[in-house]
Parts: structure tokens; sequence; C-alpha cells
């Protein structure tokens, strides 16, 4: 009752504020609507709130369950407006769902597919709470390939939201062994070759996937997918994250500590972080990267270390797409909550959109995208 309380006054402060600046965001991107947002979340992620969410078993799973039920009914929506329809698929003891198309597919469309794993400090949410950003993704990457190819080749992207066991009940190295089975189901389950797969994630699940690719490379370089996408990730196991300022963002610095505890049982021994903490990794031999960054994002830093540590490992083929004013994750908001999320998403559909051109058409097109770098 009294978080409730809290809240309440919250809006109603964060609506005068608006106000009193004559009706102007906080944020030159931002809206009131997304304000207020972000006020809920970071209330409820501070103090013993926030610790709670990660480290506590039976909380941790309401929360699943919760935004389960969140995403599948917004989900309908967005699938509904976008001409996409779920498909649930049991792999690995674990839920996972399938996004595809609802147009026919020809003998000579090609296919590509995406594999995205979710975010929630390694310990809430589920993949079903992503169906209406993975159906705007999927959309959006159709159309910037529409535009690539200009529709000499007809193509579909079907997005395979893969699901993980998560911490406190499942801790490192379970959850990076499950991504990777993910990513192996769609190899020999689904025959499925690697040069049409992209691998993305958010949060936690950036991490995962840069877990992934390490992972794959290590055991055979054939298998690597085509590319990945990184979305704020949570790379880096040194709390570097605690020099900056989460005022502004949906991440407290409570959360973050429980959650790297939850999620790495000797995350103070450097010695076992492993690829938990992959911007300490050598990153050389992986596949090309986009990384997306906002610079008010309590990790904003493990995403600029990353690729400062990619660039040192002699990388040329990552990208770092920096978003000023921005806080953790904004790509995956409504737009009728945060309009500049299109924005977001364009950059990310742009990446993967071109990669995807070029294996359509053995590495012969013209593809080029803008990206912005790091301050």
């Amino acid at each position: 009752m009294r978080l409730a309380a809290r809240l309440v006054a919250l809006v109603g402060s964060t609506a005068i504020e608006f106000v009193a600046r004559g009706c102007k965001p906080k944020f030159k991107n931002w809206t009131l609507r997304f304000e207020i947002l972000c006020t809920v979340i970071r209330e409820c992620t501070r103090g013993s709130h926030g610790k709670r969410m990660v480290i506590d078993a039976k909380h941790a799973q309401m929360i699943r369950s919760q935004s389960a039920a969140f995403g599948t009914v917004l989900g309908w929506f967005a699938c509904l407006q976008h001409g996409r329809r779920v498909e649930p698929v049991h792999a690995n003891g674990l839920e996972h769902v399938w996004l595809r198309s609802a147009a026919p597919r020809t003998p000579t469309t090609k296919r590509f597919v995406v594999l995205y794993v979710h975010g929630g400090g390694f310990a809430v949410m589920s993949p079903r709470f992503y169906i209406g950003f993975g159906a705007t993704l999927a959309v959006a990457i159709e159309k910037e390939l529409r535009r690539v190819l200009d529709a000499t080749e007809p193509a579909q992207v079907d997005v395979f939201l893969g699901n993980y066991r998560k911490a406190p009940e499942h801790c490192f190295p379970t959850p990076p062994e499950d991504t990777v089975a993910a990513y192996k189901h769609l190899l020999h389950t689904e025959g499925i070759p690697p040069e049409q797969i992209i691998l993305a994630g958010d949060s936690a699940g950036g991490g995962l996937v840069m877990s992934t690719l390490l992972r794959m490379r290590d055991a055979s370089k054939e298998h690597l997918p085509l590319a990945a996408v990184l979305i704020c990730p949570a790379v880096d196991m040194s709390e570097v994250e605690a020099q900056g300022d989460s005022v502004h963002c949906l991440l407290s610095p409570e959360m973050m500590a429980a959650g790297r505890l939850g999620y790495h049982k000797t995350a103070s021994d450097p010695t076992t972080w492993a690829d938990a903490s992959s911007v300490h990794c050598d990153l050389s031999g992986l596949p090309p990267v986009f990384v997306q960054a906002a610079s008010l994002d309590y990790i904003y830093q493990h995403s600029t270390r990353l690729a400062q540590k990619a660039q040192a490992d002699g990388v040329a083929n990552w990208e770092l797409d920096v978003h000023e004013d921005l806080p953790h994750v904004f790509s995956i908001f409504p737009t009728y909550v945060l309009p500049y999320a299109q924005v977001g998403v364009h950059r990310i559909a742009a990446f993967a959109a071109k990669h995807f051109a070029k294996a359509a058409c053995g590495g012969d097109v013209d593809t080029e995208t803008q990206t912005a770098s790091a301050a």
C-alpha cells in the first residue's frame, strides 16, 4: 500500500512538473506518457523492491507470469496490426514463441530469422512480453529489405522469441546454455542455415547473445550466425555502472547489484566471470555486431566498453549506435508511449536488412546505412 501511495504521488508530481515546464517533456524526445512510465518503473526497482524482483524466486516467478499474460494480450493486437501469427513451440523443456508472417510464402521467398533473447535482469520477464516488439521489428526489417532489394527478391522475416531458465533458481552458466540450445534448435531442428539467422537481445538478453556468440565461435566458427544486435546490453560484471548516474534511467543501482549476484554466485571473483562478462573476453572472430546504446542508461558504459574492446581486438565490422537523452532499452517501448522508439527500431532494422540482403544476393548489393557514433 505504501508503494501504491508513493506511485500515485509521483505520477501527480510528474504531471505537475510537466505543466510547470510549459507542457514540455523533460527531454527533447520524451513524452509525458513516457516520463510517467519511467517514473513508475524506476520507483518499483528502487531499494528493497528492486532487490526482491531479482533475488526472491517467488516474486520473480510472479512477475514472469504477469509479463507473459500482459504481453500475450497486447501482442495479439500488435500481430493483428502487423500481419503476424503467434506459434508457441516447446524445445529443451521451455516454451519459445514463433512470430511468423501471415502472408503465404512462395517457393522463391527468401526466409530470414531473428532469434530474439529478452531482457529482465536474468530473472524476470518472458518471451511473450516481447510479442509486440518482435512483430514491430519483423515488419521494420521486411520493409527495409524491400527497399534495399528493390522488391527483386521476395523475403519474409520470422522472429523466434527464445526462452531460457532464469535466476535466482538457475544461475550462470544455465541461461547461456539455454540460449545456445535455442540457437541450435533453429539450426538442427528447424533446419535454418546460420547465414539466415541474426541473434538479437536487449539488456540481460544482449549479454546472453554475446555469450552465445562466444560459445559458438569457440565450438565451431562454421555455425556462427550472420550477425547480431545488442540493445543496451548487460555485458560487464565489474560494476562499472556504479560510476554512472541512474536518476533518469529505468534501472536502479539496488536492482543491478542484486541481479548481478543472483545471476553469478561468484561475481566478486573476476576469475570466474567467463563469458558472463563478455567485455573482458577476446572478441575477435565474431560476426558483425550492432550495439545500440542510450546516454541516460545506467549501464551505458557496458555498451561503449564493449565496442572499445572489439576495436582493441582488431574487429572492424561492429557498429555503435548512440542515442542521446534516452534511457535503458528505449527502442522496445510502443510508439504510442515513446514515438522516438521507432528511430531506434529503424536503425536496428537497417542493420539487419543490410546483412540479410547481402546473404540473399551473395554480397552483391549496396546496402549502406546511417548509424550514429559514440560521442
